[in-house]
Formats: structure tokens, sequence, C-alpha cells
């Protein structure tokens, strides 16, 4: 990491699930510094804290004013700042734009049952227009909700808005929403990219009572009172900056042609960047708004590294390190062990299914706890080859992963995500990915950096891990026994 002297800086901050993530990218767009913020474990409500906007806002503030510190002592002069966030959230204003509710996010599964009808009404007309699949998790599906279950309250609502949209209208007095954000969370019709109307009467509201869509670059101003919360002088520009995905694409450095960004976290995307908008047929692909005419088609498999987590609880809540470590010394195939992580069901590839439901095929007595996470990492990194499959159909092949994210600390991930793509992969740190891409989409609405649809390719020092011919063949051989496997479980828990 640079600690250059003086000179200009931007901030990009990642507004994630435990942490708030700050990158301190320079004029030169090399990164400066990054500050990790966590989220605090407990909130004064009975609500998780990143449910929490004000709590989240407090959080947002301290990791901005850590690095603004820094950038003081170092003689940086700090331009601009822009968001991002990964989730898709939702929450309701009073007409003084104060939160009615919670931040409701993929956690909250309420609105499965209204997914359901509605993917079964006209799923597929809205994943035709918005170019995303609906899911329980986006906030059409919510909106469905509460207006047959909580009719007082969605009467009483003046704005709906997600999370990012609130802490904009707290830093600048303005309540807007990016373009790319919000055609991410699947409102956003593909073709004139304004709100889609579809979308609207699904959810059971007017565009009036939405934020004011503006492009991803726009440029807004810190108010005298944020100002002082975030420790930088009044009238800084905030640029809007674009949705999670999309920084991460660009973070990440996977802006050239053939080249994916992976990102790995509790949950795992697999993004390639498009010139127009492609609408596939597969649910297990979205396509939304990116910036400068590009766009970003996605495949999200939502357990990413959940089931490492799932295995430490489960054996007595054992080190997830240690486990992790255990599970590598184990050989490609886990003992005769398929792992299936996730049973992908209709409409919900992305956030659908809020319970961690999983099988182990072949299970014996003598299995471990070693072979059993393996089995499940496998199954992962399998699974991630199906969402590649469909975002391969009818676009450029994907020849290398840029990949990042907290899961990569653990050795065990690289070689069999690596083995099941069948491609070059290149780790790039762990969590900094979208900061530094909401870093580098602050400078883009600053001037600094020019034209995205020239394809820059921004990158930072990478760890290459090349494909096993073992494990690839491995992959490839137990492919279609996985799909076959991963349907049957989804017909029998449909059946139940």
């Amino acid at each position: 990491m640079t600690r250059a002297g003086r000179g200009d800086v931007v901030l990009g901050a990642e507004i994630g699930t435990a942490v708030i993530t700050v990158a301190v990218l320079g004029e030169d767009l090399s990164l400066r510094e990054t500050v990790a913020w966590p989220l605090p474990r407990a909130t004064p409500h009975p609500v998780d804290p990143v449910q929490d906007p004000w709590l989240v806002l407090d959080a947002l503030a301290a990791a901005v004013r850590e690095a603004a510190g820094i950038c003081e002592v170092f003689g940086n002069s700090v331009r601009g700042i822009s968001l991002t966030s990964r989730m898709p959230t939702l929450l309701a204003l009073d007409a003084g734009q104060l939160p009615l509710t919670p931040v409701l996010n993929a956690t909250d599964g309420r609105a499965a049952g209204t997914t359901r009808r509605l993917v079964a009404e006209q799923g597929a007309a809205l994943h035709r227009v918005t170019g995303v699949p609906l899911t329980p998790a986006s906030p059409v599906a919510k909106l469905a909700w509460f207006a047959g279950h909580d009719p007082e309250l969605f009467g009483h609502v003046a704005h709906w808005t997600g999370l990012k949209g609130f802490l904009l209208s707290r830093l600048t007095g303005r309540l807007v929403t990016d373009v790319s954000t919000s055609s991410a969370a699947g409102w956003v019709e593909s073709a004139t990219l304004d709100w889609a109307q579809p979308a609207l009467d699904a959810a059971g509201v007017a565009s009036e009572q939405l934020p004011a869509l503006v492009d991803p670059t726009s440029v807004l101003r810190l108010t005298a009172a944020a100002g002082e919360l975030l420790g930088l002088p009044a009238g800084t520009p905030v640029v809007v900056g674009a949705s999670g995905a999309a920084t991460a694409q660009i973070g990440v450095g996977a802006m050239s042609r053939g080249c994916a960004a992976l990102s790995m976290g509790a949950s795992a995307d697999l993004c390639v960047l498009e010139e127009r908008p492609v609408v596939r047929e597969s649910e297990l692909v979205s396509c939304h708004a990116f910036a400068d005419g590009l766009w970003i088609s996605r495949g999200t498999f939502s357990n990413g590294d959940a089931v490492a987590r799932w295995a430490a609880e489960s054996f007595g809540g054992i080190d997830i390190d240690v486990l992790l470590a255990e599970a590598e010394s184990v050989p490609i195939g886990a003992e005769g062990l398929i792992g299936i992580p996730h049973a992908m069901v209709p409409g919900g590839t992305s956030w659908g299914d809020p319970d961690f439901r999983a099988a182990l095929v072949g299970l014996r007595v003598d299995h471990g706890r070693a072979a059993m996470t393996r089995a499940m990492a496998e199954g992962v990194a399998r699974e991630l080859a199906t969402v590649r499959d469909a975002l391969g159909r009818g676009t450029e092949p994907i020849t290398r992963v840029r990949a990042g994210g907290s899961a990569l600390r653990s050795p065990l991930w690289g070689p069999l995500l690596a083995a099941a793509l069948d491609v070059p992969l290149e780790v790039v740190g762990t969590d900094e990915a979208p900061a530094i891409g909401a870093a580098l989409m602050a400078w883009r609405g600053l001037g600094l950096l020019g034209y995205l649809g020239d394809r820059p390719d921004v990158r930072l020092p990478a760890r290459e891990v090349l494909p096993d011919p073992l494990a690839t063949a491995h992959f490839a051989a137990t492919r279609r026994l996985g799909e076959q496997l991963t349907r049957l479980l989804t017909q029998l828990r449909t059946a139940s």
C-alpha cells in the first residue's frame, strides 16, 4: 500500500453487511489506505445492526472521519467521496425523510410467499423488462408483501428507498438513487433506464414515492451538518456511485474483454461486463446498468463461504480457519462425498432462500468433519461453474477471472474455484475491491478517470492460481451428477 505525501485523494465507501470499508485513492489511482469500521454487534432496538439506518450512518461517519484524519496527517486533500452497497435493501420514509421501518434486506424472508405468486404470474415478464429475476429480497416483492400485510403502514409512507438512498439523503439533503443500484434491484426498465412501470404496478407504488433517478457519475455536495459529521469540508463533492457488483467489477480490475469478476464472501457473485443489456432466459443470471453505457451481467450463488461457517457451527464451534485448513488437506473428491450447499429454488438463486439448506450425498460413519467441509466447498465451486455457463451463453467466453472477497483469505478456495471454472484465477486482496471501485467512480464523476466505455483496466497486484488438470477433470465428471442431485433436492423440498 502506498502512503504518498501531499496530493489529492478521494474516498470510496462500501456499505457492507458487517463492516464499512473506506478506500483512499490517489490521483495516480494508487491505493493509499483502507479503513474497515465494523458495525456494532447490538442496537438499542430489536433489529440486526445493519438494519438500523442510524447506526449504519454513524458507522459510515466514523469510518470516513478516520480516513479523513489519515489524509490530513499525510497532507492529502480529499476531493470527493462516493458510496456503494452490494445488497438490495428497502426502507420506508416519512414526509421529512425519516425512517418508518428498519432496513429490510436479504435476511427478511417474509416476502417468500408473495414472491412465489408474483413469479408465477409475471416473473418472466418482469425479468425481460428489468433484466433482473424476481426474488424475496427484491424491493418489488417486499413492497407487494407490505401492501397485502401491513396496509396501514403502506398507506402512511411518503417515500420508499434503499439504504444507500437514505445515506445520500442524510449527507446531501437530496433523496436520489443511482440508476445502477436501482437497476440491480430490479426496479428499472432496461430499454429506458427509467422506473419500470410493470414493476411499480406489481409493487403497488407510484414513481412519485421513489427517489429521483440519477446517473452514477452525478455529483452532489455535502451539507454543512454532514461535513461536520464526516470530518470533511461542507460542499465536498459526493459522487452518487454505482451498484456493488459494478464497483467490484472495476475495483478488482476486470474491465477487459473475456475477464470476469468474482466476489467471494458470504455469497458468491460472478460478473462480466457487457456493452448492451443482455437478458437471458436463465433464472441464474441478471443484467443491470453500470455507467457510461456499460452493463453488468451477474450470476449469484447465495452461499459462498457460508458453507464454512455452517460447518464450523455444526462441529461444536470450531475455529473456521482451523476447519478450512483441515479441509484443504483432503484430496479432491472429498473421499467420495458430494456436497449440495444450496438447492436453487425458482426465482431465488440470488437471495431467495434466507434459510441455509444443504445435503451431503454418500455420507459414511467414517467421514470426518474435514471431508464434509471439503465436499460442501467443492459444491459451491461446482455451482459457480453452472453460473459461469449461464453467463457464457450469448456473450464473450470467460478466459480469466479476477477474484476478491473475505473467503479468499483461506488457501482452500483459490485452487477449487480455478479448477471448477477451468480458467486462471487472479486473487486480488480480500475485501477492499468494492470500496476501491467506489473511489474510482468518485474520480470518474470528478473527471480524472475517463469514459468507462474505453474499459480502463485499473488493477491491483494479484496472486495467480492456475487450474489443476486432475481437479478440473473431477469437476467435469461430477457436474451433471451434482445438477441432478440439486434438482432432486429442490423437488423434495417443494413437495414437503
